[in-house]
């Protein structure tokens, strides 16, 4: 080749060269996530201004914006009331005449068995059949709510109207609070004193007078309600503490002077409690037993 034809040739192999660099990057192959559709905030911007970027909403559209209410169940309502061993007609005849009705509040520390008593009395004023029962557990049947099952203590004051007889076989009206046991629930309690004409104060054999047990004989005193004691669970004293006839005596003595100790400390007006007086009874919740 001549000078002409090697210069021709030359430029013909340049240009294709640089055809082939032009036509690199548009075949080559690159990832999505490599591709850069929108300049940066940066070189918007530019460097020293603060930019703040919103995240893609990532809510998927099953999920309404605005969620709907959702109305919590709180309390179990029963489909069928327990049928009671008295007529409705008899309890609206003795609301008539307030000589026959008590106001009595069932007051007393926590899992000393307070519910417990109000199911003895629940069973004893209507029919009961096993399957009311949840595997031979207690009725609990004043506790209304699902937390309260679910935790197995009171938070609210449930009331109860009750017709029973006295020991002279009279029928009375009983309106029944059960109240709870633990101290940071102890406002329900002292609102069901100012309601109530009496309180029934429930002990535990075996623990026996306790803080909240103290505070709550207090309360009623305080309120002038008559106390009556219920020293309850006291099977316990032969089933845990093994204890003969005479300790167990000796035991439960300790635990009315110590009721006693209390009254006699709120005023000397205040009436004590003893067997004898009959404003003392002993009972077994869980035996379903109860004698004065």
């Amino acid at each position: 080749l001549d000078e002409g034809d090697q210069d021709e040739w030359d430029d013909d192999t340049t240009k294709a060269d640089d055809m082939e660099e032009d036509d690199g990057p548009g075949t080559a192959i690159m990832l999505a996530e490599d591709k850069k559709y929108y300049p940066s905030a940066e070189e918007v911007y530019g460097a020293e201004t603060e930019t703040l970027v919103m995240e893609e909403d990532a809510q998927p559209l099953e999920e309404p914006i605005i969620k709907p209410i959702k109305r919590r169940q709180l309390e179990v309502e029963e489909k069928d009331a327990l049928e009671a061993n008295y007529s409705l007609e008899f309890m609206a005849g003795l609301m008539q005449n307030p000589d026959l009705m008590r106001n009595v509040a069932i007051i007393g520390h926590l899992h000393h068995g307070k519910t417990v008593i109000m199911d003895m009395l629940v069973e004893q004023t209507h029919e009961v059949f096993h399957e009311e029962r949840s595997n031979e557990k207690a009725l609990r049947y004043t506790d209304t709510r699902l937390d309260e099952q679910s935790r197995g203590i009171s938070i609210k004051s449930v009331p109860m109207s009750l017709v029973m007889q006295g020991s002279q076989g009279k029928s009375y009206l009983f309106n029944l609070m059960d109240t709870p046991g633990h101290v940071n629930f102890s406002d329900e309690m002292t609102a069901a004193l100012r309601l109530c004409d009496g309180a029934l104060l429930v002990v535990d054999a075996v623990e026996g007078m306790m803080a909240n047990t103290e505070r709550a004989l207090r309360h009623a005193v305080a309120h002038r309600c008559k106390v009556c004691v219920v020293i309850n669970k006291v099977d316990r004293l032969i089933t845990e503490l093994k204890l003969p006839p005479t300790d167990a005596y000796h035991k439960l003595r300790h635990t009315l002077e110590e009721v006693n100790t209390v009254l006699e400390s709120c005023g000397a007006d205040v009436p004590l409690v003893d067997p004898a007086l009959g404003n003392v009874a002993f009972a077994s919740g869980a035996g379903g037993w109860s004698f004065t």
